[in-house]
């Protein structure tokens, strides 16, 4: 306990990164925004309540906006270009992400989980997270005798923020797993047959009997099948209130006028570098490129490193390949905006392999706010034209193009072909049907809205449903008259017949003369499936298999040949197989607890109210 006494008393270094991502831990969750106000005022939501709950335990709209946030702001600072529908994944997955949080949290207490100095002291020796491990990191690789050092000598680190996190987020969480994987079992045969499945080559003949071979004999649904099916079905098609909305949009897209402003702005740069500063310095000052960040401190000084033709391009390739060694050339625009180049070497100038390396800084050609003011002014004078004479009569005096968002539901997201655009969802479900918009934003639009319909909530008719019913049920036919089709061709085959002279009778048919594959592999025609591969595992060479399902049809195998077992490649591979098969086990069992903790918790989703 004496050490553990020390560490805590230790105070020089203090790892900033590590006590943030405990902090943040305590509320994983969300997204950009805030309660609509109408919402507020017509009493759907109180602005003092959370954004959801989990067993009563609040997320709080705060906590939902910063998760969110962190998340988008690490992935941007990457480099990473977020699309529309990529930005609704990270939101419910950051959502899923709370939910799991506090579902965990609860079950840590329920199981009375605690941690101890002397459990503490043993994982920083014996076993430390992958987290503290990067701290220690020297050449992208774990340096532990820096560590262990750290570790046993007083202020070189202060780690009394990883005791923290390590005693109230990591160590009850590794706990809580182990307790739950330990249902987790991996019998012999399994590990048997998944060697075999790996490794043992089976060869087979094969006749497979798509769906598209036996349409004759598929019995069409008629419609008394699709009512019956639609009424036990009816649950399924029920559906919330959809409002149908048309807009006029204006991209927040830069200007001529801004383009020559951040050319202006590359010129003065240029000025500076003439005048004697370091090139390097005016980099890590001025430029937008995301991949000269070195550290939060300090930049890579627009550093390119070597590059040859092809790499770039082109606008930027042709300067600095034209350019001289020590020049400075620019300003250079692209499709990222205007770059200024300096060449530092240069290699092979006459021959293929011509090589430059290369700084730059980037400006990007951002919005200026006059053009911001400009969009801002043509959308307010086109909202109050279509509130005061109709959306049409503006649309025509105003000479714009006006598009449709149909079937909005209240919690979604995203806007057909304005992309993530909330406030005109909440917008929409507090108007009447006819009302026009003031204009609304996003980072990448102004846009004016016109309430066209509302579809109530309800159940979808029958006629609405009944060609997603036709379908459904005329697959499951097609698969029950295939099954009884293969049943008569195996019964022809053990009496006498072979797959060849079946075939030559009905040409609608697969016939697979020979394949030779692993059962991890995909066999021709037939595909892989759990089935085929369940029953080749027990079979014997000869043995006649089927009929077994394919994602096309059925199959009737014949087992040609099977590979000699390799005992000795078996002792070898056995143990890293028990090893992989144990691993999916205890994510798999880990899953499922989880999965069986959503189906019972009372989880309150409010995120429609908000954002």
């Amino acid at each position: 306990m004496a050490m553990l006494t020390t560490i805590r008393n230790r105070s020089h270094v203090f790892l900033w990164a590590l006590l943030i991502l405990f902090l943040l831990s305590m509320s994983i969750g969300g997204l950009v925004g805030g309660a609509n106000i109408m919402d507020q005022l017509l009493g759907r939501v109180n602005p003092a309540e959370a954004i959801g709950s989990v067993n009563g335990d609040k997320i709080t709209p705060d906590q939902f906006n910063q998760a969110v946030t962190a998340r988008l702001r690490s992935m941007q600072d990457s480099g990473m270009e977020i699309s529309d529908q990529y930005l609704e994944t990270i939101r419910q997955q950051i959502w899923n992400g709370f939910i799991e949080e506090r579902l965990t949290n609860q079950a840590i207490d329920d199981l009375d989980i605690t941690v101890t100095d002397d459990e503490i002291l043993y994982h920083l020796k014996n076993n430390p997270p992958f987290d503290i491990q990067q701290i220690f990191f020297r050449n992208n690789v774990f340096d532990r005798e820096y560590y262990m050092q750290a570790l046993n000598t007083p202020g070189i680190v202060d780690w009394a923020p990883i005791e923290a996190w390590m005693r109230d987020f990591y160590l009850p969480r590794y706990k809580l797993q182990q307790i739950i994987k330990m249902s987790a079992v991996v019998a012999n045969d399994e590990i048997k047959n998944e060697f075999i499945k790996r490794n043992v080559d089976y060869t087979i003949s094969a006749l497979h009997i798509p769906k598209m071979a036996i349409q004759d004999r598929v019995i069409k649904p008629r419609e008394d099948d699709l009512k019956k099916e639609y009424k036990n079905r009816i649950d399924s098609f029920k559906e919330q209130e959809k409002r149908s909305i048309s807009f006029v949009s204006w991209p927040k897209s830069a200007s001529k006028n801004d383009s020559i402003r951040t050319k202006d702005e590359a010129l003065d740069i240029i000025s500076k570098y003439k005048d004697g500063a370091d090139f390097s310095d005016l980099a890590n000052i001025h430029t937008q490129d995301p991949g000269n960040q070195f550290s939060p401190d300090s930049g890579r000084g627009g550093d390119l490193g070597w590059f040859g033709k092809g790499q770039m391009n082109k606008s930027f390739e042709d300067a600095a390949f034209k350019a001289k060694r020590g020049s400075v050339v620019g300003p250079i625009l692209t499709q990222f905006g205007y770059h200024i180049i300096k060449i530092d070497s240069i290699k092979n100038r006459r021959k293929k392999s011509h090589q430059v390396k290369a700084r730059h800084i980037l400006l990007n050609v951002d919005l200026g706010q006059k053009t911001r003011t400009d969009l801002r002014r043509k959308a307010t004078l086109f909202s109050y034209d279509a509130q005061d004479y109709g959306m049409s009569s503006a649309i025509d005096s105003h000479n714009v193009k006006i598009q449709n968002a149909l079937n909005l539901g209240e919690a979604d997201f995203f806007v057909s072909k304005l992309g993530p655009f909330r406030s005109a969802v909440r917008w929409a479900f507090n108007s009447k049907i006819g009302d026009v918009s003031d204009p609304l934003e996003t980072e990448s639009f102004y846009a004016v809205f016109k309430l066209d319909s509302i579809m109530p909530e309800g159940v979808k008719s029958f006629e609405q449903t009944k060609n997603e019913i036709y379908s459904d049920l005329l697959k499951e036919s097609e698969f029950e008259a295939t099954n009884l089709y293969a049943e008569e061709i195996k019964s022809e085959i053990l009496n006498g017949s072979n797959f060849k002279s079946i075939k030559d009778k009905n040409n609608r048919l697969e016939f697979i003369p020979s394949d030779k594959k692993k059962l991890s592999g995909s066999f021709i025609s037939l595909g892989k499936s759990e089935q085929l591969v369940g029953a080749l595992i027990s079979s014997k060479k000869g043995s006649l298999i089927g009929p077994v399902k394919t994602s096309r049809g059925y199959g009737i195998v014949k087992v040609e040949n099977i590979a000699k077992f390799d005992s000795a490649n078996w002792e070898v591979s056995k143990d890293l197989i028990r090893n992989d098969l144990m691993a999916k086990k205890e994510r798999e069992t880990y899953g499922n607890w989880m999965n069986n903790l959503k189906e019972e918790a009372n989880i309150v989703d409010n995120r429609k109210y908000h954002f």
